[in-house]
Formats: structure tokens, C-alpha cells, sequence
């Protein structure tokens, strides 16, 4: 049986309102959920992929607008677009528990167990994808998105 997911809870963790739970949803499906349980093949990795981008392009024109080096980039994104920290937004903002998991994973969630860092960090990136459509594209609903989150420091 599939589990039910808590849209609010995840939509007060981004600070952003879905208009189509149908994104917000793919977007918390993990890879072994979507081909055990969904049918519906990789689960959220088009959506994180999408998301990974969409991530980098923020970050990249917080960047820009600093007039930092080029090999400042580099250092930025390696610092704040990595799987370690997106799993630690996941965890501090309470979205793990909401990832739909294989069911052979769902112990994870019922004994407090942690989830996989890529399996929270491509959902961080999947809501990150799921945003950008669903906003129409909107660059600074995004942008909010990922302060909230707290992926980029201010200063970045």
C-alpha cells in the first residue's frame, strides 16, 4: 500500500505552494519507489536532474553579481551544490521523512533511520525542478525557494 504523503508539510518546508500536487508528488518519489510501487520507471531523476541545473543557475548568478573570479564559481558550487548538503536541508527542514521509499526501505522512516544522502539530495533537487514548472518558469520563486531551503549563505 502506498504511503500517503504530507504536501503541506513539504510545501512549509520550501515556503512555496504547489499548483499541481502531481509535480510535488514525483518529486518525492525515490528511484526504488517508482519501480517497485508506481510503476513509473526513475522516479524523480528527470525532476532532479532539472532541479541540479536550475540550483547551479542560482548559485552561479548570486555569483555574477559579485564580480568574484571566475575560480570563485568553482568553490561556490562545490561548496553548496553538494549531495552532503542538500541531504542536510532534507533532514533539518523535516523533508526526508517525506520521500517515498521501496518498500523494503520503509523501516528507514518508521526507526528513525536516515535515508541515503543521493536519495535526499535528488529530492531536494527534484522539489528544486518541480518548482521551476510549476512557477512557470519563474526565476525568482525559484530563487526564494533556495534561500529557504538555506543551500546558498547570503553571502555567496
Amino acid at each position: 500500500m502506498a504511503r500517503i504523503i504530507n504536501i503541506g508539510k513539504i510545501q512549509g518546508a520550501i515556503g512555496y505552494v504547489f499548483k499541481s500536487n502531481t509535480l510535488v508528488s514525483e518529486a518525492l518519489e525515490s528511484t526504488g519507489y517508482a519501480r517497485v510501487v508506481s510503476g513509473k520507471g526513475d522516479g524523480h531523476k528527470r525532476l532532479a536532474l532539472l532541479g541540479d541545473a536550475v540550483l547551479g543557475l542560482v548559485q552561479l548568478d548570486r555569483w555574477y553579481q559579485t564580480q568574484q573570479s571566475r575560480g570563485n564559481a568553482d568553490l561556490i558550487l562545490k561548496k553548496y551544490v553538494t549531495n552532503q548538503r542538500l541531504q542536510e536541508c532534507a533532514d533539518q527542514l523535516g523533508i526526508t521523512s517525506e520521500i517515498l521509499v521501496a518498500p523494503e526501505q520503509e523501516h528507514l522512516h518508521l526507526q528513525g533511520g536516515r535515508i541515503g544522502r543521493v536519495t535526499s539530495a535528488s529530492t531536494v533537487e527534484a522539489l528544486l525542478g518541480a518548482v521551476w514548472l510549476d512557477s512557470s518558469r519563474d526565476f525568482e520563486q525559484v530563487n526564494r525557494v533556495v534561500c529557504k531551503l538555506g543551500i546558498v549563505d547570503s553571502d555567496s
